[in-house]
């Protein structure tokens, strides 16, 4: 049997040939295959991250826009309807300067705002971000847009009005048609809409105030316990031991327990003390700069007494204007000045304590404001730091809503005028010449200066309490006590009721918060 013979192999020759037999061949081919997906993933990366950077930019500027315009439109609009010409300008600017033209290599950068029927304020902003990679693969540009919107509101806030109510807010502020007094009503009315507009859905909104000029009435306020039962009045009563002579004046001793019925709700202040250096007061002497501390029943030096005019006689002081005051005891058959028919014994009509109100309440409330008596702005701080104090009278009522609902307090000192005491006037203090309890005349300050010093002591307290102070001089200048008081940006002057509503309505911008809603 033959073998039979395979033909011999032949080997494969020429460059297919070698690519067969080569494996670096094979790699280079699938590298070949997998660059342009690579590519296109990088490419995408790349392009895709300055997209997202201009996008994020983008969404900053649109919210700078909105919230500067909404900040600029203010609460105001919310009452008036007017819309500043410069809101839209203003937003504007601010979106120019958050997202240059030509940021990120973009073009056609457009940024337009809308005003909402609850006056907040809506924005749009796109842009086109070229490619660089992907254009390989046909995508030139990515488009971007996005939409923001802002809102002004007001969280929980406490607003106590301290308000001058002395004689000349009578007076009419050149270029106004209205008495001061009756602009002041119309601003405040004002005043509470745009905050009433402006404010967000489950949160507190209250209102105190305490009009003051001689004295304050907040006799309405008050617990039994906080008022003494027996005080001394300089008064005069016929004489028991001299039948010659009509009527010994002195300081009597009356029974005051039946106060809430017969007096006129104005208090004299508890027991205090001539100061003489500023720096370092004694609290446990002056009671009355204690703004928070409340009265022991039974021991008068921390308790108010009520007011009586009809009682107090200016011995020994004529009519005539002959004689001159003197806390000696004086028997005579003359009839001395009295300070209720001098009608130096103003009382303002009540404070209020913070409350929610609606509209007819805050209606209701300004109608009862009138302009009379003298101005001593200390008396109107101490009692506006009482009512707005969260630590002190009424501690209970005044505090926050909860621990994760802090309270905005804020307190408005509005005055038309210096601080003009009046030597013949029943203030907090009693008649002043004769008690003597804070200032006499042989002190070395005087009325007018003691009053202003002790104004700034009490506005220091005031603001230890965390309450925001805001003082307006209406058709006056402030002087340099009142400037302090408030701080920079706080306070402001305004000549006429323009300038009054301008100076409120910044000051309810600033009281409130921007917010962007989306």
């Amino acid at each position: 049997m033959t073998d039979c013979a395979r033909p011999p192999r032949t080997k494969p020759r020429g460059f297919f040939a070698r690519l067969a037999r080569d494996r670096a061949g094979n790699t280079l081919a699938m590298i070949a295959a997998a660059i342009a997906p690579i590519m296109a993933m990088v490419g995408g990366g790349v392009d895709m991250g300055r997209s997202y950077l201009a996008q994020a930019r983008l969404q900053q500027a649109c919210d700078a826009g909105v919230l500067a315009a909404r900040k600029r439109l203010g609460s105001e609009a919310a009452v008036t309807g007017t819309i500043p010409e410069s809101t839209g300008e203003i937003g504007q600017r601010f979106f120019n300067i958050n997202f240059r033209d030509g940021a990120y290599g973009s073009t056609d950068r457009r940024f337009s705002m809308t005003l909402d029927e609850d006056y907040s304020i809506a924005g749009t902003a796109s842009v086109t971000v070229p490619t660089t990679i992907m254009r390989i693969f046909g995508f030139n540009e990515v488009p971007i847009a996005v939409d923001c919107q802002a809102q002004i509101n007001f969280s929980n806030t406490d607003v106590m009005m301290v308000l001058d109510v002395t004689g000349s807010m009578a007076q009419t502020n050149p270029g106004d048609s209205l008495s001061k007094i009756n602009t002041l009503k119309q601003t405040v009315k004002s005043f509470y809409l745009q905050l009433q507009a402006a404010k967000q859905a489950g949160t507190r909104i209250r209102y105190g105030f305490v009009p003051y000029s001689t004295n304050v009435n907040v006799g309405g306020l008050l617990e039994d316990d906080w008022v003494v039962s027996t005080w001394g009045y300089q008064s005069r009563k016929l004489s028991p031991s001299d039948v010659s002579a009509k009527w010994q004046y002195k300081r009597y001793s009356y029974d005051v327990s039946n106060w809430r019925a017969d007096s006129n709700g104005c208090m004299e202040e508890r027991d205090t003390y001539e100061i003489t250096d500023y720096d370092n007061v004694s609290l446990t002497k002056a009671l009355d700069l204690d703004i928070d501390l409340v009265p022991t029943a039974g021991k008068p030096s921390t308790q108010w007494r009520p007011m009586y005019p009809r009682l107090i006689y200016a011995r020994a002081l004529e009519w005539s204007g002959s004689g001159s005051l003197t806390s000696n005891v004086v028997n005579s058959d003359k009839d001395f000045v009295s300070v209720s028919a001098l009608g130096t014994a103003a009382c303002p009509p009540p404070a209020m304590k913070l409350t929610e109100l609606d509209e007819g309440d805050i209606d209701h409330y300004l109608a009862t404001l009138k302009a009379s008596g003298s101005t001593y702005h200390d008396i109107g701080m101490i009692w506006g730091g009482r009512l707005i104090s969260p630590t002190g009278l009424f501690s209970e009522e005044n505090a926050d809503v909860s621990a994760n609902s802090p309270t905005n307090r804020n307190l408005i000192f509005l005055t038309d005028g210096e601080t003009a005491p009046n030597d013949l006037s029943y203030s907090s203090y009693g008649f002043e010449p004769i008690d003597k309890r804070r200032w006499s005349s042989n002190s070395s300050l005087s009325l007018t200066q003691h009053v202003e010093r002790r104004f700034a002591f009490v506005c220091d307290e005031v603001k230890k309490r965390n309450v925001t102070v805001w003082v307006i001089g209406f058709g006056t200048s402030l002087n340099p006590i009142m400037k302090d008081c408030a701080g920079p940006g706080h306070y402001f002057e305004a000549a006429d009721a323009v300038e009054l509503n301008a100076s409120f309505a910044t000051i309810a911008k600033n009281m409130s918060r921007l917010r962007i809603e989306r």
